[in-house]
């Protein structure tokens, strides 16, 4: 029988978690709570865009948040898991979305294709490439 990491079986490996938030570094958890804070306020069908920016920077990067997040949702094969507000784990979405924020902020395309290869097409990982290389510098251009 094959093992995953730890010596674990892969399909137990699948539940657990995929770490804190808490060890992110700044600019992914802001992305994170940024996310979180997104869909707690869509759920109670408010506008998202202050308290959003307010992790992020800017408004530009608030709205272009949103506009990834459409992206995603329309380009993942299964709904997009985001752990409540007050959760310290990451999902395992939110895990591939900082991972993909990571690897668009230094241009590596390769590993972003793997990354998400398996799981969308040729196209959608090229819009969300440039979203996530888009995002990323306009939370660094907010921060300077």
């Amino acid at each position: 029988m094959r093992r995953g990491r730890n010596n674990v079986h892969p399909v137990i490996d699948l539940f657990t978690p995929c770490g804190e938030l808490v060890a992110l570094p700044k600019p992914a958890r802001d992305v994170v709570l940024a996310l979180r804070v997104w869909a707690v306020l869509i759920r109670e069908k408010r506008c998202p865009h202050h308290a959003v920016a307010a992790h992020l920077g800017s408004l530009q990067a608030a709205a272009h948040l949103q506009l990834m997040l459409e992206e995603i949702g329309a380009a993942w094969p299964d709904r997009f898991t985001v752990s409540p507000l007050c959760c310290r784990h990451l999902s395992h979405d939110e895990a591939t979305l900082t991972e993909m924020m990571r690897l668009a902020a230094r241009q590596d395309r390769c590993r972003f294709d793997r990354l998400l290869g398996e799981m969308i097409g040729p196209e959608q990982r090229e819009m969300l490439f440039l979203s996530a290389s888009v995002l990323g510098r306009m939370m660094d251009a907010a921060r300077a």
